[in-house]
């Protein structure tokens, strides 16, 4: 039987100045368990978006870490700080809490492999995680991820003197701006995660804080030169979850992996989230494909990890 264990841990502000708790829950296999899996929620979800496929992980034989990110799900303190990061640095906290969440899964399951998944804003937390503690991993699951879109400095710095201004108003323009130029990437994230994951999508406007510290983070994750600390031989599984998403245009980032010597590059591809596919039908064959991919990396890593 699957051990689901939840809590709080401390996190410090990266300036020392206040500390917070981040909700998390982990997911302990019967068996002896062979790999861990830390997994960074979505944009518009929280860690329970998961919990299903946790449990089929676990199952597998991997325990799995999940969390709330700062402004998500039980983390936040409280309604007004849903869809609210923090003050100041907010990208670097939501690395920085990553790499705790990390440490805590590692320093409790030091003898097996750590792998790594994020969705939507939770690939470009990992992706910046990965330029500074690629060590630490064995293999990344990169899920609605993408390259630099066009213009992506300038709206990062038109965001930054907002979030200067009011980092916690709620613009009803930017948001509509938003949700307008990402409407087909909502509609279909609706249709993945409700077949999929069977959970309803944050709804909740965004702070202008939220939306600097995601372009902020899309910016650092898909600068040139993000892959240049990470072994040419990093397993990574890229996985297209909305062909529609203009953040989502993966094949560029695989091809500039593999033009750059990576070797150890797969994708996965759904190209009709719209199908008639059954529910269980779609949620068996996304499920099945990473955690076949995270078995045949875990059977091809050399003993010297063990």
């Amino acid at each position: 039987m699957i051990k689901e264990n939840s809590g709080y841990l401390q996190s410090n502000n990266i300036e020392n100045i206040k500390t917070h708790q981040i909700y998390y829950t982990l997911f302990t296999p019967e068996i002896a368990a062979k790999g861990a899996i830390l997994i960074l929620h979505g944009l518009q979800e929280d860690s329970e978006c998961y919990i299903s496929f946790a449990r089929h992980l676990a199952f597998q034989g991997f325990v799995v870490l999940t969390y709330d990110h700062l402004g998500y799900g039980k983390t936040a303190k409280n309604k007004d700080q849903i869809g609210f990061f923090t003050r100041k640095n907010a990208k670097e906290q939501l690395i920085y809490d990553a790499k705790l969440m990390a440490e805590f899964l590692d320093n409790s399951y030091q003898d097996i492999p750590l792998f790594i998944m994020g969705h939507s804003i939770g690939s470009f937390i990992t992706r910046c995680l990965l330029r500074q503690s690629s060590i630490h991993f064995n293999g990344a699951v990169i899920i609605g991820t993408g390259a630099k879109p066009v213009g992506v400095s300038f709206i990062t710095t038109f965001l930054y003197f907002l979030d200067a201004i009011a980092p916690r108003y709620r613009s009803p323009l930017i948001n509509r701006i938003f949700l307008k130029f990402n409407k087909k990437t909502v509609e279909n994230d609706s249709i993945i995660y409700q077949r999929i994951f069977q959970h309803k999508i944050y709804d909740t406007p965004f702070t202008n804080n939220v939306f600097y510290t995601f372009f902020s983070l899309v910016e650092t994750a898909t600068e040139r030169q993000w892959t240049k600390s990470i072994s040419k031989q990093f397993p990574f599984l890229f996985v297209n979850d909305n062909p529609t998403n203009a953040f989502n245009a993966i094949q560029p980032t695989i091809d500039d992996l593999k033009s750059n010597g990576f070797k150890n590059v797969e994708s996965v591809f759904y190209p009709d989230v719209q199908d008639k596919t059954p529910n269980k039908t779609k949620k068996k064959l996304f499920f099945d494909n990473i955690s076949s991919w995270l078995n045949k990396v875990f059977e091809e890593l050399p003993i010297e990890h063990f």
